[in-house]
């Protein structure tokens, strides 16, 4: 069985070792992936099964990316279409992208591993990312996996709004995106951080799932026996298709880059000819070197218990709870703080279509819930909230009744001590009105 969580990832690293080399990963095709002929028959039955459902937001591109992340399977593309339109209206992604003075990017801003060099000899987008000087631990602490998740999507969809940009200057049809991970300067300790494991296992499955066509290439420099042997992890995790697209570099890194890349593109510490305005090799006006995150920006307003809102709950090992909050009203405004006192938690958001009658007091509380016939509002994470509390609110576009699901069924040695506080508030003036009523995310918007 695929490792899926960090302990059996650590278990695996001490044996990697002792295993074979990894072998060379194939060559990269310079043409994007042209649809096939049965994935353009499935597309066609994707698009008759949603009917006037389909999301205007979505091309028949986007389309195919998710019946390839599903396997070409109809029904689970459409599940994960709708996994995906709730999630970007429930983390309020379009209004996150548009304000470039979200807290979580001026915190990027200043401590950033990457930038963009311009575009390879095929004219796609490179973004170069110095891997192993990010302080991911410090990011962990700093941000919840929730805002970790909003800043992953921020890069990709301004990856993709300047690769449009450049389309529409050259007349390409350019979708996807060249990365150069360079793995100098990462460590053991940084590597097999257990929160780093899963925080990097989320990220994948993200990328494959509500991102799966979007990497071009993504190659990875520098890399020695430590990130070898790592990558060997990960690999029962990363499907086929995308392993395609990763090539790890051998010693003549800097000459393979230069067959991709021009060297006036290229900085000159990747091996081409490339400075930046200070005359600087290692190009840090363009690309970030990360650093310590200062401590002075983690977290220090927790939840308190005499709060009447707030609920303290135990779950056991093995186990899953829910909880129950009646959404009466579009345009109601959701607010969650949730909070663990030592491990990491599973969490996911459901909407249940029947209204509960609203109570006064705790919220409504099941050992048991048949999420099967709900619709996913986000996908399943493994939240480090020990580490940094999942904070946010959104505005509904539903009715229905709210089923948190907080589930520990993955540990079946340690219970969880989680503290949470979830409100629904009236809708402003206006905001309903503004959010026209739509419930369900297969309807168009």
């Amino acid at each position: 069985m695929a490792p899926t969580n960090a302990r059996s990832l650590m278990k695996d690293f001490r044996a990697s070792f002792r295993r074979k080399k990894v072998p060379s990963t194939p060559k990269i095709d310079k043409a994007e992936q042209q649809p096939k002929e049965e994935e353009l028959a499935k597309l066609v039955e994707l698009k008759e099964n949603l009917g006037e459902n389909v999301p205007s937001r979505y091309s028949d591109s986007e389309l195919l990316a998710f019946l390839r992340a599903r396997s070409l399977n109809v029904k689970e593309a459409e599940k994960l279409m709708t996994v995906d339109f709730n999630l970007r209206r429930f983390l309020q992604m379009d209004e996150f992208l548009q304000n470039p003075e979200m807290p979580q990017i001026i915190l990027n801003k200043k401590y950033t591993v990457s930038g963009i060099i311009g575009f390879d000899k095929d004219g796609y987008l490179v973004r170069v990312v110095n891997v192993g000087h990010s302080d991911i631990k410090g990011f962990i602490n700093v941000l919840s996996t929730m805002e970790n998740f909003k800043l992953f999507l921020w890069f990709l969809e301004n990856d993709r709004k300047l690769q449009e940009a450049e389309n529409r200057k050259t007349g390409n049809k350019n979708k996807q995106i060249t990365y150069i991970l360079n793995m100098d300067n990462l460590s053991l300790t940084k590597l097999m951080d257990k929160a780093v494991l899963e925080t990097g296992l989320l990220a994948i499955k993200l990328l494959q799932d509500h991102y799966h066509d979007v990497v071009r290439a993504a190659y990875i420099i520098n890399a020695g026996a430590l990130f070898s042997s790592a990558f060997k992890l990960f690999k029962p995790v990363i499907k086929e298709d995308l392993h395609q697209r990763i090539k790890v570099l051998g010693d003549n890194w800097k000459e393979e880059l230069l067959n991709r890349i021009d060297a006036d593109i290229l900085p000159a510490y990747l091996g081409g000819n490339r400075v930046d305005s200070d005359n600087d090799p290692m190009c840090k006006s363009l690309i970030g070197f990360g650093g310590p995150i200062d401590e002075s920006y983690y977290p220090t307003e927790f939840l308190q218990l005499d709060d009447p809102d707030v609920i303290s709950v135990i779950v056991p090992s093995g186990g899953s709870l829910f909880y129950r909050f009646p959404v009466p009203a579009v345009g109601s405004i959701v607010r969650w703080d949730i909070e663990s006192k030592e491990n990491d938690i599973g969490i996911q958001v459901f909407l249940d279509a029947v209204v509960d009658e609203i109570t006064q007091g705790k919220a409504k509380k099941r050992k048991d819930e048949d999420v099967s016939q709900m619709e996913p509002l986000t996908p399943y994470i493994r939240s480090q909230c020990q580490l940094c509390p999942e904070k946010g609110q959104t505005v509904a576009w539903f009715t229905g009744t709210i089923v948190l699901q907080i589930d520990n069924s993955y540990s079946w040695m340690s219970s969880k001590d989680i503290t949470f506080k979830i409100t629904v508030e009236p809708p402003k003036n206006g905001e309903k009105n503004h959010l026209n009523g739509t419930h369900h995310a297969t309807k168009k918007a």
